[in-house]
């Protein structure tokens, strides 16, 4: 069975949903949040503006329509992470003794705790070696469209501790935005596997 893409569009019509009835808008009207309601036989259709971003029985509260968001946005999350996984897979070249690890647990419990939306995915050192070059990276990628954040730093002996890779970098670069999260994906590949092939103390591609 293939996997099916996240679908964008309702990504970011929910969070701007669950946004508009929770922290400083928990009190906020269900009209000023842009929210409308269609009873369907035994159900309710929620849409923010034109897109329907739940189905709920025909009594519930606001906190079960807030945690209606956030379940059904936890479906296209684990969407949006099979693509990046996919791609990064792929595209990506780690450095020599180097993994990578992607934060769903955590991303998932703080996104069913609080409505967290973002996703950190690691590049470190392997336990198990000691590179003589060391690299750190963060990508901060968020849930609520193709968005993310680079952090990435290294470090070998004729350095002072670790130094930015991306110190000059475009801010497009740092902050990489695209149509789906598999473009994000090859896009947050070509400039890492760039960053790591330019410094200048050590080869770092494997």
């Amino acid at each position: 069975m293939l996997q099916t893409a996240p679908n964008i569009a309702y990504l970011k019509a929910a969070w701007a949903a669950f946004a508009g009835i929770s922290g400083p808008n928990a009190q906020q009207s269900y009209e000023a949040a842009g929210l409308s309601f269609t009873r369907v036989n035994h159900s309710t259709l929620v849409r923010k503006n034109d897109v329907q971003v739940s189905t709920m029985p025909i009594h519930y509260t606001r906190h079960e329509l807030r945690v209606g968001f956030l379940g059904r946005i936890e479906n296209e999350v684990r969407k949006a992470v099979n693509e990046l996984e996919a791609v990064l897979y792929r595209d990506l070249c780690l450095p020599e003794g180097h993994e990578w690890m992607i934060e769903l647990d955590e991303c998932l419990r703080m996104l069913r705790r609080r409505g967290h939306r973002s996703l950190s995915i690691l590049i470190q050192p392997d336990s198990s070696a000691t590179p003589d070059t060391r690299v750190r990276v963060e990508m901060r990628v968020y849930l609520d469209s193709p968005r993310a954040c680079l952090f990435a730093s290294a470090a070998d002996a004729t350095t002072n501790g670790f130094v930015d890779l991306l110190e000059e970098a475009p801010k497009r670069v740092r902050v990489p935005r695209a149509a789906n999260y598999g473009e994000l994906a090859a896009q947050i590949s070509s400039t890492l596997n760039e960053a790591f092939a330019a410094f200048p103390r050590a080869q770092l591609a494997a």
